[in-house]
């Protein structure tokens, strides 16, 4: 598809300084490119020691007033609430966790306590698990992801720059009017693939991300492959354009409800209290919330 204005280019003259300049350029994006990834990286890892660091003490409080036949003295819950204040600042640690914390240094509920012990230890759990992993031998197949994912920035700018090329040397060539369907569909062509390369960068940056984002991911891949309609002809072009808009337009449905995950936890200040009196069930549960403060 290339090889005509390619072989048009190399025979202008100063062709090969333009050559070395644009393969200069893309080897400096990779470098760069790679310097912030292992930043980015290191970034990470710092701010999970940090998080692990200040919400590791709190964890320790609520682990030992869980196993305390007693409640804690003054001097010990203000110690609780200052450890609770300082996890507000661990930037790692979820939102909805972060909102727990805050309902308990408003109200101080045994019921909101136990569920914020659970869920701060699965948090530090996790964290610890993936800061372990950072210490560990990479495997063959992560050493070769390692060299290769610098590669997504510099290769989206060579395949933008290719396609824009290739663009303006059909359109010299094409012997039609500029009124007619088939001006158009170059641009539509054209439109279509920079989308693709657009959300085929996204796709391959949030390779090594939280799986949170998987319907994030499968939307990315869906539209990158639409643009293999264009292997079809010019005339699939509107086709594999109007899939990607569908897919861009579908995305704000599939991700703008929130997750499970994010919805008001038991206990939540959302959940407004009712005026019917307790089930024996909401009896048994707050006798047995009651061990974290020995009443």
């Amino acid at each position: 598809m290339f090889q005509p204005w390619i072989e048009e280019l190399l025979s202008r003259p100063g062709a090969e300084a333009v050559l070395f300049g644009v393969i200069a350029l893309l080897l400096w994006i990779y470098i760069w490119s790679a310097t912030e990834v292992r930043r980015s990286h290191e970034r990470r890892m710092r701010r999970i020691q940090d998080t692990l660091y200040i919400s590791t003490n709190l964890l320790g409080k609520l682990t030992i007033l869980e196993h305390k036949k007693y409640s804690f003295s003054e001097n010990e819950q203000q110690d609780l609430f200052m450890a609770m204040l300082a996890c507000k600042s661990a930037s790692d640690l979820s939102s909805t966790l972060q909102d727990q914390i805050r309902d308990c240094i408003k109200e101080h509920d045994p019921a909101r306590l136990a569920l914020m012990h659970r869920a701060l230890e699965r948090e530090c759990t996790a964290l610890s698990d993936e800061l372990g992993q950072d210490n560990r031998t990479d495997h063959w197949g992560e050493c070769i992801w390692t060299i290769f994912r610098p590669l997504a920035e510099p290769a989206a700018l060579a395949v933008t720059l290719f396609l824009v090329a290739d663009l303006v040397f059909r359109q010299r060539l094409l012997d039609v009017s500029v009124d007619s369907w088939e001006s158009v569909l170059p641009w539509l062509r054209a439109v279509s693939l920079m989308i693709a390369i657009m959300y085929g960068y996204l796709l391959w940056a949030s390779l090594r991300r939280e799986p949170s984002g998987t319907v994030n991911k499968i939307l990315f891949l869906l539209i990158v492959l639409c643009s293999l309609l264009h292997l079809i002809g010019a005339a699939a072009a509107p086709y594999a354009l109007g899939l990607q808009l569908v897919l861009f337009t579908s995305g704000f449905g599939f991700t703008g409800t929130r997750l499970r995950s994010d919805r008001p936890y038991v206990g939540h200040t959302e959940l407004e209290p009712t005026n019917e009196p307790p089930t024996e069930i909401e009896v048994n549960a707050a006798r047995k919330a009651g061990a974290y403060t020995g009443e």
